[in-house]
């Protein structure tokens, strides 16, 4: 009898008020009804100064502010019981039948994170600053993606967009005089993205598994009446080579290109070779450490 009292005031007190939304301060205490119906209440700095819906009020997000000796929002304790894509999940936006819509057209976006470093001196733990970090680890046999992102263009009326990328990394020396240093291993200096596939001594990678740092698959079967590359390359200034090779522990390419059973026969393989006593049309500039060499390439006309 005493809950279905409190909560008929409840609702009276909810339907009396007229929406309002203000800041609450650090005395103000906040009703709250758990899972079982029971009320409790607690200040609001107690809950570190977030600002929360008032009785009757409208949500006006979620400020926190000062220093913590752990995480600022820990969900640790979070047991899931996934159920596919639009199931349980830690943080929700929408799902892939109903997405969260905007008619933004600035680069306004959904997640925007900001932040500096200006530490001076390695201090031994690995001297590099990650913004966001993601582990997801398999103990049995389900496949993993820690981070992934889907671009699609369902653009059927109008002007279709010009740029569509489902991910983009830019690194840069964004001012004059800003420096790189001098590279000490192979994997420092600056990339735009590091790819690498890993394996410790005794792992077993199955007859008929591929093992790759990058997949470039293209699906383009509609109408391409403009460029369409698996890589495209451009520059804005000389670079010492399209690709450079370099090695550790005396590994190295068995090939430098390699077409299986599938592609072998497929273009841009061709059966005819060059003319005998014919001079090259034009040449492809390598270099193999110091030494520069030419790999001669010919017309049409000069092949047979």
């Amino acid at each position: 009898m005493k809950k279905i009292l409190f909560l008929i005031v409840l609702i009276g007190i909810v339907f009396a008020q007229k929406p309002t939304t203000r800041t609450p301060v650090a005395g103000d205490y906040v009703g709250i009804l758990d899972s079982e119906g029971q009320a409790w209440h607690q200040t609001m700095s107690q809950i570190l100064n977030a600002e929360i819906p008032i009785i009757g009020g409208k949500a006006v997000g979620i400020d926190l502010d000062g220093a913590y000796s752990n995480a600022a929002i820990d969900l640790s304790g979070v047991v899931l019981n996934h159920s596919g894509s639009s199931g349980p999940v830690m943080i929700r936006a929408g799902t892939y039948a109903s997405p969260v819509t905007s008619s933004d057209a600035h680069q306004s976006g959904m997640i925007r994170l900001y932040g500096s470093n200006d530490a001076a001196a390695d201090d031994g733990t690995g001297f590099y600053d990650r913004g966001i970090f993601a582990y997801l680890r398999t103990d049995k046999a389900k496949g993993i993606f820690p981070i992934s992102g889907l671009a699609e263009v369902r653009t059927t009326a109008g002007e279709g967009p010009v740029a569509v990328m489902a991910s983009q990394f830019i690194a840069g020396l964004h001012t004059s005089g800003a420096k790189l240093d001098s590279t000490a291993s192979v994997t420092d200096g600056m990339f735009a993205s590091w790819l690498k596939v890993y394996s410790a001594v005794g792992s077993v990678a199955d007859a008929t598994s591929r093992v790759a740092s990058v997949w470039l698959d293209n699906q383009m079967n509609g109408t391409v009446s403009g460029e369409h590359y698996s890589i495209f390359a451009t520059n804005g200034s000389n670079s010492d080579a399209f690709v450079g090779f370099e090695t550790g522990d005396g590994a190295g390419w068995d090939y430098m290109w390699y077409f299986d059973e599938t592609a072998y026969d497929q273009d841009p393989l061709s059966d005819l070779g060059a003319k005998n006593e014919v001079n090259s049309d034009k040449s492809i500039k390598i270099k193999l450490n110091d030494t520069v060499y030419y790999i001669p390439i010919f017309v049409v006309g000069n092949m047979e």
